[in-house]
């Protein structure tokens, strides 16, 4: 078979490939990247944070909620920072890092009726000084929700007067032998600032701008500034442990605090495994098919409905069958895709969600809880749309991998894939060898294919080489037709 034929081939959109080096493939030296993929037929699926791209799950989050939203958004953050402070007190400053902030933990989850007891006294303390049933009116009537970066600057603003009120707490009840001082009451300040958010709102713009996109420029800065004193604090001060755990409580917990937020409350963790649907690309063989010295494997997928599906084994909450995971395709734009942050609360059980976030401390439900109840059905497939949406967008920087994807994700653990997952040998249509691949190396993933082609009975195995074609101008890739088994005909 020629090239071109070979081209066409494979480029008839039933094949996904899937660039990897020989050490990948054939070495059994794990801790230096020899996985044995090819002999043991796994494919691993990455957390989303080990993966190359920093914007990996990113969503252009915003907040949008009612006056009972919003004031039990703070008794959450008090919540959050009164179980994260447990921690601290406990650990090491060289441990600090092991402190997690937590944003699935309701009320609910407090291990004992003390703990319940002196969170509710802290909180009470600190939404009474913060005028929290005001404020969270005020926000409740705003007119431009809040995203990330102006709903972190908001969280600052109260965070320090947060603190004072829990140190207190905890001295009184014999937790800490000190206290913070007391801060400037910030209740008149946020307020205004909120206000001055609505009134700079209904103002004409004098920059071409829109002006949801002025506030978050504005609140990034105040927040990057406070970036940037933090790491001056590290550079002045001798015990650099001791000053990392006192500014993760002290000055990072807001923004941990929506982080976690965005990353335990909305939707089930996840893993990728990550495809090309092209393997001619020079870029992505330099990149991931180790400086071309590795090979792209050949998988054939299962379309069913103008959809392809990709059969794995070994995924948490499946069964010997394993699950057909459908292939998606990524999506590259500048923006993450949008996301209702109180909507799309769907990591709770309703009771919790009702209890903690959609019901005020009266019994009051939030209008946005009769939005999602209004029609669950409804709701349930746009959360699991938003869901794959945000698993599946990159950069247009990114473009010229022509990714597709396989997400898995469950509901029955916090990680759907700890082992990397397998695959029938079936599936593996063949192997394109990179240019420059040695010769040995060919050799060990002949031998390999061989000896499973005799267990499984399979006559058919396709071999292709990776090279530049200078009539083309191009990088091609040619079938080794001549490449046979012995006996196997």
């Amino acid at each position: 078979m020629n090239g071109d034929d070979a081209k066409i081939g494979l480029d008839d959109g039933e094949f996904l490939f899937r660039f990897r080096s020989a050490k990948a493939l054939l070495d059994d030296d794990h801790e230096n990247g020899g996985f044995q993929e090819l002999e043991k037929q796994t494919i691993y699926f990455a957390r989303p944070e080990a993966l190359n791209d920093p914007m990996e799950g990113l969503s252009d989050a915003f907040w949008d909620g009612d006056h009972v939203l919003w004031e039990n958004l703070f008794r959450h953050y008090a919540l959050s920072l009164i179980w994260y402070a447990h921690q601290w007190l406990l650990l090491k400053p060289e441990e600090i890092s092991q402190a997690k902030v937590s944003a699935w933990v309701t009320e609910m989850d407090l291990p004992t009726d003390s703990f319940r007891a002196l969170y509710q006294e802290f909180s009470s303390d600190f939404c009474a000084e913060i005028g929290s049933t005001e404020l969270a009116g005020i926000l409740g009537r705003r007119t431009i929700p809040l995203r990330r970066e102006r709903l972190t600057n908001l969280l600052s603003h109260i965070h320090q007067t947060a603190l004072s009120h829990l140190f207190r707490v905890f001295k009184k009840h014999g937790l800490t032998k000190f206290e913070l001082p007391i801060a400037e009451s910030c209740e008149s300040r946020v307020k205004t600032i909120v206000c001055c958010w609505e009134d700079i709102a209904f103002k004409p713009s004098t920059v071409d701008m829109p002006v949801e996109d002025q506030f978050e420029l504005v609140s990034s800065i105040g927040n990057r500034v406070s970036h940037q004193l933090e790491l001056g604090m590290l550079t002045q001060i001798d015990n650099v442990a001791w000053a990392r755990k006192s500014i993760a409580l002290m000055a990072c917990f807001p923004e941990m605090y929506v982080d976690a937020f965005l990353r335990d409350l909305h939707f089930t963790p996840w893993r990728v495994a990550c495809f090309s649907c092209r393997c001619i690309n020079a870029s992505m063989w330099g990149t991931y098919g180790s400086e071309h010295r590795g090979a792209a494997l050949v998988f054939r997928t299962e379309q069913r409905g103008g959809k392809r599906f990709f059969r794995v084994q070994g995924m948490v909450g499946t069964g010997a069958p394993g699950i057909e995971l459908e292939v998606r395709s990524v999506n590259y734009r500048k923006r993450p895709p949008a996301l209702d942050s109180f909507l799309e609360i769907g990591m709770l059980p309703m009771r919790k969600l009702e209890n903690t976030w959609m019901k005020s401390a009266y019994g009051t439900p939030s209008v946005r809880l009769q939005e999602m109840m209004k029609d669950l059905d409804a709701w349930r497939a746009s959360h699991w749309r938003n869901a794959s949406e945000r698993a599946t967008w990159k950069h247009p920087d990114w473009e010229h991998e022509d990714e597709q994807r396989l997400i898995a994700s469950t509901a029955f653990s916090d990680d759907p894939a700890p082992e990397p997952l397998t695959y029938k040998f079936s599936q593996l249509e063949g192997i394109v060898f990179g240019m420059r691949m040695s010769s040995e190396d060919k050799l060990k993933i002949v031998s390999v294919i061989e000896r499973k082609c005799r267990a499984e009975g399979r006559a058919e195995f396709r071999f292709f080489q990776a090279y530049y074609s200078p009539s083309k101008g191009d990088m091609d890739i040619t079938e080794l037709g001549l490449l046979k088994f012995k006996g196997a005909d």
